[in-house]
């Protein structure tokens, strides 16, 4: 039986695990040639029994596939990679890091003096968006138009229709 080492270049074609352990199912042309399909186990950071880091990939991502052994029955979902302008963070900087589904939205920027943290989530998680910010200004927490903000000197209401100074 032929072995297969290294990375390989892969498609995500499904991502509902029937035995809910976070696999995908991927394409993986160059190994398990085309058209055929195999269910990857994933390589998590953080995994344990009720906890881990817990992300699948959506249809159709770019994938890095390894095989246990090189055993081309056994992939690993080895990581993800994006395509020309499917970065999450623009612009992709080293310092901003960035999670994001297709509702939620967590960036964490070390840019000196505009960087902090958001949080944003968005339809159709919700019915209107939310956004939480903490930066070099304070805090703000809004609700569609409703918002709340706190700097080191008050803390203004919808826009300052209630300060507290």
């Amino acid at each position: 039986m032929s072995q297969f080492f290294g990375k390989y270049r892969g498609t995500v074609a499904n991502n509902v695990d029937p035995m809910f352990q976070g696999r995908v199912q991927v394409s993986c042309p160059a190994v398990l040639g085309d058209g055929r399909m195999s269910w990857a186990m994933p390589c998590v950071p953080y995994a344990g029994a009720g906890v881990g880091f817990f992300a699948v990939p959506p249809v159709g991502a770019n994938v890095w596939i390894e095989f246990e052994g090189g055993d081309p029955d056994y992939p690993i979902l080895a990581g993800c990679f994006w395509g020309v302008g499917e970065a999450p963070a623009q612009p992709a900087l080293p310092q901003v890091k960035a999670f994001k589904t297709d509702s939620v939205a967590l960036t964490l920027s070390d840019l000196p003096g505009v960087g902090g943290l958001k949080i944003e989530v968005n339809p159709p998680a919700v019915a209107t968006p939310l956004s939480l910010v903490f930066d070099a200004s304070g805090i703000e927490i809004k609700n569609a138009v409703a918002s709340v903000k706190l700097t080191p000197a008050s803390v203004s209401v919808n826009n300052g229709a209630l300060e507290v100074i």
